[in-house]
């Protein structure tokens, strides 16, 4: 009996460590793939292209995108994260990095399911690219990276 219980605590305590790694993981790689300057643009430019493209608020008011502001920066209102799941087909991240440059440029580009498409462009210092993206640009000695961009309700997360 008591080995049952060993066996038992044992597997529990495997296991516990195991998800607590993964846990640990996936947050690092998280981080890694994204910057504060870079989160904080996409929210505000995702912030006005959305309130028109999405929620069909032209010129939309710091006040009527509040609801909007809050879900993209992690507390997800359900009917605005409804209404952009219906528009939004997907929003991808183009950084770009020309010789001899100290910074890059990124291309943010939101794409409607009607077939309908919008861009935005800022150029950003090179600290304030996300590491991996940095790391793709040296490993695969290229001028240009893609990433796919999720919205915060989106991104899996390990409890």
């Amino acid at each position: 009996m008591s080995i049952v219980l060993a066996a038992v605590a044992a597997a529990l305590l495997v296991a516990y460590i195991v998800m607590r790694s993964k846990k640990e993981k996936s947050s690092s790689e998280a981080q890694v793939d994204s910057t504060p300057a870079l989160e904080a643009w996409i929210n505000d430019t995702l912030e006005i292209e959305l309130a028109e493209g999405a929620l069909g608020i032209p010129n939309a008011s710091v006040e009527e995108r509040k609801r909007l502001a809050k879900s993209l920066r992690g507390e997800p209102d359900p009917d605005v994260v409804t209404k952009i799941e219906d528009k939004v087909r997907d929003v991808e991240l183009e950084y770009t990095r020309y010789a001899h440059e100290n910074d890059a440029e990124v291309l943010l580009r939101v794409r409607y399911e009607d077939g309908k498409a919008s861009t935005a462009t800022k150029r950003m210092a090179w600290n304030d690219v996300p590491q991996a993206v940095r790391d793709d640009f040296e490993k695969k000695k290229t001028s240009r990276v893609f990433r796919t961009w999720t919205f915060p309700w989106s991104r899996a997360r390990i409890f």
